[in-house]
């Protein structure tokens, strides 16, 4: 389930400078910085695998699993051990700050003089490409905490996903609250509540050695922001809950016990997850305390003209929102009614066309049918916008795709305007190559066939299209 608060538009005059300069920092990072992760990672373990450290240090290391009495790491670590790819395991073993500490002290002792010189150097060299790995060099260590990590961790992330979607909400309700704290106050008061969520994260368990990374807190933190800024305000929400999408006005602070909560439960259902969800509750919290100081302390700091400014919805959103109500409600005919009104009004973009197609394909068979016709020999879809044709098109049985010879013509013409829909552009050549009343135009369809081939480096198949180019002209 997704609710985002959309009651408040850019603003140029209050232009988020500092929210653009966040984001920039943490892409640039991501994709600068940490793209040699996995290198570096990946050619430790497979040193310390292929060269059999890890199966010399196994035993022991159950050894000081058993010293350390932890159960449920203990737990965890055997099921990475019944894994039947050893990298699981060492790497659980690679990241354990401790037992590093542990096996050096003790290495003289486990192993023999001979190979003690050889596993040392090893080890250490290990080691070090560990930690050239942006989440152990910069990442934040509960059992090893420092002010420099309390700020890095907050700009390194564990992948793509995890950065687009922070991100993505980040901006949502970032550029309100920068725009209503001002943009020294908003920086200070974003890596504060970071600084909060990776300490309320460690105090969860203050031995641990697993990296904490990401702007999760951070931007929990700037929820609370928005929340606390607008308080008892009924504001604009966005909600997408599975099919149920639409917009709903409510208390801004409405929405605190349901995302409290939501961690909270989230944390006692997974407790073994590597998500922080301890982090984003001490976000939250941090933000909270900061904005309530603001407003019992110092409330002029607020930009009260930007807070009040009526940024209601639209009438077009208004209309958009009656559409998703009514088949949140699954009342189709009254969903389409008010589709067909508002493509009147302010036109449809492809979107809203691949909706009302399939309303109408609920409800209405045969005008789906002749609407999907329509919107083939008008509309030229760009290469996601095909991809979307394409399965409407395989969704239609074959007995029922009676379309007329233009129909079918563009819509092979608009298959081939890439490769990986040739497939569909060659079956419907075929059929229409195959009907009594050829397309006046199919030589061109063919000709158009043999250039992709071409490109494809398929002789055989450019050969075939060029003859029957020249044969249909």
């Amino acid at each position: 389930m997704i609710i985002v608060p959309t009651e408040k538009r850019f603003d140029w005059q209050n232009a988020p400078v500092v929210l653009f300069i966040i984001v920039i920092l943490n892409v640039l990072v991501f994709y600068a910085y940490q793209s040699g992760d996995s290198d570096h990672f990946e050619e430790a373990l497979r040193i310390y695998v292929s060269d059999g450290i890890y199966e010399q240090e196994l035993p022991h290391y159950r050894d000081f699993l058993k010293q350390e009495a932890n159960q449920e790491k203990t737990a965890y670590f055997n099921k990475m051990v019944e894994h039947p790819n050893p990298g699981y395991a060492a790497a659980f073993i690679l990241q354990d700050e401790l037992f590093y500490e542990h096996i050096l002290s003790h290495g003289a002792e486990y192993f023999t003089a001979d190979y003690y010189t050889y596993w040392r150097y090893q080890r250490e060299y290990i080691h070090k490409l560990i930690f050239e790995v942006s989440f152990k060099k910069y990442g934040l260590v509960a059992s090893d905490i420092s002010i420099t990590t309390l700020i890095t961790y907050q700009f390194l992330h564990g992948g793509v996903m995890h950065l687009l979607g922070n991100m993505f909400f980040l901006i949502i309700c970032g550029f309100a609250v920068e725009a209503s704290l001002g943009h020294r106050n908003f920086l200070i008061f974003y890596l504060l509540s970071g600084v909060g969520a990776g300490l309320a994260q460690s105090l969860m368990d203050l031995s641990s050695t697993m990296p904490l990374v990401g702007a999760s807190g951070s931007l929990s933190g700037v929820m609370a922001m928005y929340l606390g800024i607008f308080r008892l305000k009924k504001i604009e929400f966005f909600y997408w809950f599975f099919v149920f999408v639409g917009y709903f006005r409510a208390p801004a602070l409405l929405i605190l016990p349901f995302y409290i909560g939501n961690e909270l439960f989230s944390l006692w259902m997974n407790p073994e997850s590597n998500i922080g969800f301890m982090a984003h509750v001490g976000g939250f919290v941090t933000g909270a305390a900061l904005i309530g100081y603001v407003l019992w302390r110092k409330p002029d700091v607020l930009n009260e003209d930007y807070i009040e400014q009526d940024q209601a919805a639209t009438p077009e959103q208004l209309s958009l929102d009656q559409i998703y109500q009514a088949m949140d409600k699954f009342q189709f005919e009254t969903a389409l009614k008010r589709l067909n009104q508002h493509m009147k009004e302010y036109l449809g973009d492809f979107k809203l066309m691949i909706l009302k197609y399939k309303l109408l394909a609920a409800l209405k068979p045969e005008e789906a049918q002749a609407y999907f016709s329509q919107m083939i020999k008008t509309w030229r879809p760009n290469k996601s916008q095909l991809l979307e044709i394409e399965k409407i098109w395989q969704a239609i049985p074959k007995d029922n795709r009676n379309f007329d010879q233009e129909t079918r013509y563009k819509l092979a013409w608009n298959f081939m305007t890439t490769p990986e829909h040739i497939e569909q552009a060659v079956n419907l050549f075929e059929d229409l190559y195959h009907s009594d009343n050829k397309h006046p135009s199919l030589h061109l369809l063919a000709q158009k066939l043999a250039t992709v081939y071409k490109r494809l480096e398929n002789r055989t198949e450019t050969q075939k299209y060029q003859s029957l180019a020249q044969e249909l002209s």
